[in-house]
């Protein structure tokens, strides 16, 4: 059985280990969560398709987790678990979007089946959120967003390669927007009305490659019911772009210098060439000189590739581009979600320009969308920022104190909160005012701490 990625939310914790159990027997891929707030990290941090949630649950009900995903994961389907006492409740959640709903204690047979249709149903939003991702993200590929004299650089140098059908090789390290600089060299060329075919080598599956690259002949294997166009086929006119080529084994380099020089080939199981007039451009994370060296990569694959080098720097090598970066992608996230945001503020950017990015561009992506989707007012403070980020801006002898200190400070902030949360009774908006923070970013300490309370 093919493994379902599934999320189950409820404050029951006896109920979350029973139903995983059960859930696992049956072959799904499950993970839990005691409340909304967690199961909102766990979806930012994991690729999750079904979420069942209670409804009734402390601090974040289940309607307001559902309105959250409907919002920051249009692709997720969420089932709602209820009481007896609260089917008006479900009956509102289905109104909002949920897939189903189910009555404690729910019949596990029907919760399954509900489960599956809700997977097939989000495995293709989630095709289509692909498709309207690559499509949100043309205006940034068309022009390589930046000020810096890197980012100039780069753009005029891509205008100008674009005017020749030479082949690039495009280096740099991972994120940095090697795919969007192809992209942007395909834009200025002869074959922009074309398509542009993007292969991710470091995914190709290594029984299938041949038949994903040069296509296959009816009959050629076990499960080939028609013929089938490769992906060098249906780059002919245009451009076919190579992510990451230096993971791509020795056979396979092989076969692509063949194609490459004499850009023919045969489809799996054909004897009959095949001609595609296509434009190569490759890129990687490796240094292929060094690969070449330790008999990794063909050197004459390399020389081949390497025409028109072209090396996207880091994001920590052209800062100056990091506040265009971070309000283009804040602008984009925020209006996508629908969201109200609040503009970051100047603290909240120079803690990114202090930050390092070993991830670059996609690492600053990833991040300032996370910050939106687990935004609760809509305000982004450095409390909600990673704490290896949060350490950029702290004071030089801040960072330098030992791990011994900062388990002391650690140690006795804990004892702190316990001491006052226990003083108002568990009562969380009380021992927020009397410590002098907000309610979520003491919803946040007591989490990390594993502080229980009332709610």
């Amino acid at each position: 059985m093919q493994k379902t990625k599934v999320l189950l939310v409820d404050d029951d914790r006896e109920l979350l280990r029973v139903y995983s159990k059960i859930f696992k027997l049956q072959g799904f891929d499950i993970v839990t969560c005691p409340s909304g707030e967690a199961a909102l990290e766990m979806l930012a941090a994991h690729p999750i398709s079904v979420v069942i949630s209670d409804i009734i649950m402390p601090r974040m009900n289940g309607m307001e987790l559902l309105k959250k995903i409907r919002h920051a994961y249009p692709y997720c389907e969420v089932i709602m678990l209820t009481a007896e006492g609260s089917i008006t409740e479900a009956v509102d959640a289905m109104k909002q979007g949920a897939f189903s709903y189910f009555v404690k204690p729910a019949d596990i047979d029907e919760m399954i089946s509900s489960v599956k249709k809700a997977q097939e149903l989000a495995d293709a939003k989630g095709e289509n959120s692909i498709l309207r991702e690559r499509i949100a993200e043309v205006s940034l590929k068309e022009r390589f967003i930046g000020t810096s004299d890197a980012a100039r650089q780069l753009r005029k140098k891509a205008e100008i390669i674009g005017q020749s059908d030479s082949t690039v090789l495009i280096t740099g390290e991972t994120g940095t927007g090697k795919e969007v600089i192809a992209n942007l060299i395909h834009a200025g060329s002869r074959r922009a009305r074309e398509p542009f075919i993007c292969v991710n080598c470091g995914a190709l599956n290594e029984n299938l490659i041949e038949s994903e690259l040069f296509g296959s002949e009816k009959g050629a294997y076990t499960g080939a019911e028609k013929q089938r166009k490769g992906r060098f086929e249906a780059a002919d006119g245009g451009t076919i772009f190579f992510d990451e080529i230096g993971e791509l084994g020795l056979p396979m380099q092989v076969s692509l210098l063949r194609v490459l020089q004499e850009k023919t080939f045969e489809r799996v199981g054909g004897t009959t060439p095949v001609h595609s007039d296509f434009r190569l451009i490759a890129a990687t994370n490796r240094n292929l000189r060094e690969e070449v060296n330790a008999g990794r990569f063909r050197a004459d694959l390399y020389y081949r590739l390497n025409i028109i080098p072209v090396e996207v720097p880091p994001l920590r090598a052209r800062k100056v581009d990091i506040r265009d970066l971070s309000m283009y992608f804040f602008e984009r996230y925020a209006k996508e979600m629908n969201r109200r945001m609040k503009p970051l503020g100047e603290e909240m950017l120079k803690a990114f320009w202090n930050y390092d990015w070993p991830g670059n561009v996609r690492e600053l992506k990833n991040i300032i969308e996370r910050l939106i989707v687990l935004s609760s007012d809509g305000d982004i403070t450095l409390d909600d920022l990673p704490d290896e980020m949060r350490a950029a801006v702290l004071p030089e002898e801040t960072k330098t104190e030992s791990g011994l200190l900062k388990n002391a400070t650690r140690s006795f902030e804990k004892r702190l909160i316990e001491q006052v949360l226990e003083s108002h009774r568990g009562n969380v908006t009380k021992t927020a005012e009397e410590l002098g923070i907000a309610r979520k970013n003491l919803y946040k300490k007591l989490s990390g701490y594993g502080i229980c309370y009332k709610g």
